[in-house]
């Protein structure tokens, strides 16, 4: 049989679709075979962006980083540092953990993950994905101290607000979501 008709065989042309799914899956994250890492490595590319140490911007003295320093050395292994628009009930949390950070905001209908980085000489901010699991569309979010916590804004690859500025605060744990009006 040539190759040509065994390609053309209903049994061959499901088992070539099924390989190439496998191979997507694995690519994926965690989970389905991936490790996670790669979607907010490839927005460090998409915008042109190097990885950064965290420690080096706004949110060092809430991740409980040496002085800032933009040499200092990513957190990679550190305990994760919540953050939320309020204290009792959220309509956007942060968790931090190292030099990646995902937002939540349920009442917003958006998800981003991310990677600290910075470009040339530009404020460093965190760079990846929104609704990373769903339809990943790159972004980046700036954080910037403000009062007594940290004020984030996320934005599209154009540059257009998507969320924020928001202002939240270190909360002890993630707690559970407040209602949307």
């Amino acid at each position: 049989m040539s190759t040509l008709n065994w390609l053309r065989s209903p049994r061959a042309a499901l088992a070539a679709m099924a390989l190439g799914l496998a191979a997507v899956l694995g690519a994926c994250g965690p989970g389905v075979g991936g490790t996670g890492t790669g979607e907010t490595n490839g927005a460090l590319a998409f915008f042109g962006a190097s990885e950064a140490s965290v420690c080096s911007g706004d949110l060092a003295g809430v991740l409980s980083c040496a002085p800032p320093s933009a040499t200092a050395a990513p957190l990679p292994n550190t305990a994760p540092v919540y953050l939320a628009d309020s204290s009792d009930g959220w309509r956007v949390l942060v968790r931090v953990q190292g030099n990646e950070i995902e937002v939540t905001a349920p009442c917003a209908r958006l998800q981003f993950r991310g990677r600290w980085g910075a470009i040339g000489n530009q404020a460093g901010r965190f760079f990846g994905y929104t609704d990373p699991d769903v339809a990943p569309a790159p972004a980046t979010l700036q954080t910037q101290l403000s009062g007594a916590g940290v004020s984030v804004t996320l934005r599209d690859a154009q540059g257009l607000v998507l969320l924020g500025p928001v202002q939240v605060t270190v909360v002890p744990a993630p707690g559970t979501p407040s209602g949307c009006s």
